[in-house]
């Protein structure tokens, strides 16, 4: 059975949800997405790497098409090849390591500035310490560390540039007004978010 969505106008993570309840369906052959950005397509695409299903898409002016197909694998865009690339050890469900997980600015309780220096140096002991966490995933306000005004980013920089997933959850930088200071390759959403918390062998959350 081929089935058609328009996910446009929804709120992360409900298009991946969404098309998540349409792949798990046994009858569901292949999928027609619309979505409105090109963060929902690699949102998509990680979504397609982990259910092992291919993906095609098209930009059609305004939106973009993304067909999920169950079965063998099709030959990819540049767009698509990119995207699912991205997403990669994002998706990889035999992910293993430590995954520090950041839902605030600041480190513990008390007096709030003092927490969100205290943020500061527990980032770049880790750092200097030599620790490469698998993904440091941040949301709710600890969103705002990606703020490039900030002092924290540059020592989050330093571990993407190590091989650690930075990643934040793109409906709480709209709610702080972050998304478009942030890289498009950083911005995931709830689902993935819970993915690397339920696979990971140590979550810190200090």
């Amino acid at each position: 059975m081929n089935r058609e969505i328009d996910l446009r106008g929804l709120v992360c993570p409900e298009p991946v949800i969404r098309t998540k309840r349409l792949l798990d369906d046994k009858d569901t052959q292949k999928i027609e997405a619309l979505v409105e950005s090109e963060v929902n397509v690699k949102n998509l695409a990680r979504l397609a790497r982990s259910q092992n299903v291919s993906m095609s898409c098209s930009n059609e002016g305004d939106f973009y098409r993304v067909v999920l197909t169950k079965g063998e694998p099709s030959p990819r865009t540049e767009l698509e090849e990119l995207a699912i690339k991205e997403s990669q050890k994002e998706t990889n469900k035999n992910r293993v390591g430590t995954v520090v997980f950041l839902a605030k600015d600041t480190f513990g309780q008390g007096d709030p500035d003092f927490s969100q220096s205290l943020m500061n140096v527990f980032l770049q002991t880790l750092f200097d310490s030599g620790h490469r966490p698998r993904a440091i995933l941040l949301a709710n306000s600890g969103v705002k560390l990606m703020d490039p005004e900030g002092s924290v980013l540059q020592v989050l920089n330093g571990f993407a540039e190590a091989g650690c997933e930075v990643l934040a959850c793109g409906l709480c930088l709209e709610h702080y007004a972050l998304k478009d200071k942030v890289p498009a390759d950083q911005i995931t959403n709830m689902f993935n978010i819970c993915e690397f918390l339920m696979t990971a062998d140590r979550v810190l959350t200090p």
